[in-house]
């Protein structure tokens, strides 16, 4: 079980995670998609505005480098009026300065550089290349005039020489404008990078500070400047969709766990369920095949011990004056009355028995039987009998209902070797009594006790034919058999409940009759001499010749003249041929045809003639008319001469 459900939740769960899994890397990799693009192309459209604003500048610049004032000596008055012209106008430029090819600086209009006129030129490495390549060229953001700023110089070329070099200071802060062209998302940041590493100018989010994941970076180059710029993106846009799907997946998993929970309690339920029905139908096989085969054997030992019963019957009456030989016989006598009352427990297991039903009043019965059970009882037992008076009567045998609440009785006082109570109640049947049985109503007989007890091992085998936990001299282990066998043959079950130091209880449930109860009169024992018949001609029919031969004797020993035949095609042939006889006495199983098709066939040549049934098979009543008298095997000789008296009347 344990293998199953594990398999159970790993095909269950794994093709969760599996999916979640594929569509976490899905997700991930479009969000990263959607973010490069995004980045990208804020980053060139920045690129391209901070590249026409640079041009613009250079041009501007270039503009003033081709100033008539810059023609021949450098007229330094006229400069600053025109200087202060063009910074009127160009709020972002700090200032214009006027320069030397050599670096040294002449004017700076309207602020000084470095706070005083003249002086080396400050970030000279553009002032350079400006004048190697005779081209306008951008600094790096490395001046500060009222904050962070840079120089876009142009050479001022005369007659094909550098004489001097214009230099354009614009603030930094200009550059951040161009950046802001559109509203950046929470998180992201743009900066302009010049070509030292600088940064020029920013927009957006504060710088990320350094622990957390490094932000997801888009560069592009402004070709003009050597500039770049850089889209800083945050990571958590990444991972807040991993997140989102590892919470979803999560979610999921916990869902499918709660799902798979539920569904393994109820397959653990269902596959308990079916482990039960399938111990209890290999038991009910078990117990089936068990019972057929102990009741062949018991059916083949009652031929067997019916010859021997009537022998020693036959040898009893002879020896009647001799006091040591009749010792021997009724000794043997009394072993084979043990031995026949085994033979029916074993087939009251195999419900095989015969059985006489008839309405019994339950309370009657029990009382009548508190006596015989005290009796058997030792001092140290208390016996408390509480049946109610009113309850409706039940269909049984009531002989063999007797002798079932004395075995439970006896197995009682067995189990309390050092005294206790044994309680026998009759009730109505609950719910639990009935279950698994024909729809109807049933009554109960409880024999309680507070004895031993019976672990759940032992109470599983409590019903086994010849299982018993007293000693091979106390037991033989067919009482609870026997009980068993006689209440499902009755149309009802056996129900023990037990556990060890609790003692035990022994429910009868037997199915309540519709008649009303018929009285009864106590059962005497078996009278001691058979009735006298007058002497009659019996036809007797026994496929085995030992039964046959004693049967013809006892018969013979009574008066009685015997045509002794093997089968029902003898007998036919028979009472066919005209022949007379006052009774006939047959087997029921027998080669080819049965008791049945004899006692149909005699009916039909003689509807008056007696005909009694010997049989050990319970089933073959089913197949008789039900006026039919029967005697079951083995039987003593006064029994025959008793049933053959009835079938007579």
């Amino acid at each position: 079980m344990r293998r199953s459900l594990t398999l159970l939740a790993t095909s269950g769960l794994l093709p969760i995670v599996a999916l979640g899994a594929i569509f976490g890397v899905i997700t991930l990799r479009d969000q990263r998609v959607a973010v490069e693009e995004r980045a990208q192309t804020d980053a060139r459209f920045a690129a391209a505005l901070v590249e026409s604003r640079l041009d613009d500048t250079m041009h501007a610049v270039q503009m003033i480098a081709q100033s008539p004032a810059l023609d021949g000596a450098l007229d330094a008055a006229r400069f600053r009026v025109v200087a202060g012209r063009i910074v009127a106008h160009q709020p972002t430029w700090r200032t214009i300065s006027i320069a030397t090819p050599e670096g040294m600086r002449l004017v700076d209009m309207p602020l000084p550089l470095g706070g005083r006129q003249g002086g080396p030129v400050e970030e000279p490495e553009s002032l350079r290349r400006a004048v190697a390549t005779g081209r306008p060229t951008i600094g790096i953001a490395a001046l500060r005039v009222q904050g962070p700023a840079f120089a876009v110089r142009a050479p001022v070329i005369r007659e094909g020489r550098i004489r001097y070099v214009v230099s354009a200071v614009i603030a930094s802060g200009e550059m951040a404008r161009l950046l802001r062209f559109q509203p950046l998302p929470d998180g992201w940041r743009a900066a302009l990078i010049d070509q030292a590493g600088h940064e020029v100018a920013s927009a957006g989010s504060p710088p990320a500070a350094d622990r957390g994941p490094r932000p997801i970076e888009t560069w592009v180059r402004v070709p003009s400047s050597g500039w770049s710029v850089r889209i800083s993106t945050p990571a958590q846009l990444l991972s807040r969709p991993i997140r989102n799907a590892v919470l979803l997946l999560v979610l999921a998993t916990l869902a499918c766990a709660l799902l798979f929970v539920v569904l393994a309690r109820l397959l653990v339920g269902e596959m308990r369920l079916y482990q039960h029905q399938e111990a209890a139908a290999l038991q009910s096989q078990r117990m089936e095949a068990l019972g057929r085969l102990t009741g062949g054997v018991a059916h083949d030992f009652n031929n067997l011990l019916t010859p021997i019963m009537g022998g020693l019957d036959l040898l009893r009456r002879r020896v009647i004056d001799d006091p040591k030989a009749l010792h021997y016989v009724d000794s043997a006598l009394a072993s084979a009355e043990r031995a026949k009352t085994l033979l029916g427990r074993l087939l009251a297991f195999s419900r095989r028995q015969t059985l006489s039903p008839e309405p019994v009043d339950l309370a009657a019965l029990i009382r009548g039987l508190s006596d015989l059970i005290a009796r058997s009882l030792t001092p140290s037992i208390a016996l408390d009998i509480q049946v109610r008076d009113w309850l409706p009567p039940v269909l049984v045998d009531p002989a063999q209902l007797e002798l079932a609440i004395v075995n439970l009785a006896i197995n009682a006082r067995d189990a309390m070797p050092a005294g206790g109570a044994i309680r026998i109640t009759a009730e109505p049947a609950g719910e639990e009594d009935i279950a698994g049985l024909p729809p109807g109503d049933y009554l109960r007989v409880t024999v309680s006790d507070t004895g031993t007890g019976m672990d759940e091992a032992t109470l599983k085998q409590a019903i086994d034919p010849f299982f018993t936990t007293k000693p091979v001299e106390k037991g033989t282990g067919l009482g609870l058999s026997m009980v068993h066998g006689f209440a499902a043959q009755s149309g009802g079950a056996l129900r023990l409940v037990s556990a060890p130091g609790q003692g035990t209880a022994a429910s009868i449930v037997l199915p309540r009759s519709a008649a009303a109860a018929v009285a009864t009169t106590p059962r005497a024992g078996a009278p001691a001499e058979p009735p006298r018949l007058p002497p009659g001609r019996i036809l007797l029919v026994d496929d085995d010749p030992r039964v046959r031969r004693a049967t013809a004797e006892i018969l013979s020993e009574h008066n009685q003249q015997v045509v002794e035949v093997a089968s029902v095609d003898e007998a036919m042939a028979a009472l066919a041929g005209g022949a007379r006889f006052d009774a006939v006495i047959t087997d029921f199983v027998m080669p080819g045809r049965s008791g049945a098709d004899l006692i149909q066939a005699a009916r039909g040549l003689h509807p008056d003639l007696p005909v009694l049934l010997v049989t050990g098979y319970v089933s073959a009543l089913d197949e008789l008319p039900e006026d039919v008298i029967h005697i079951a095997k083995p039987f003593r000789g006064h029994e025959l001469m008793d049933a053959l008296a009835r079938v007579r009347r």
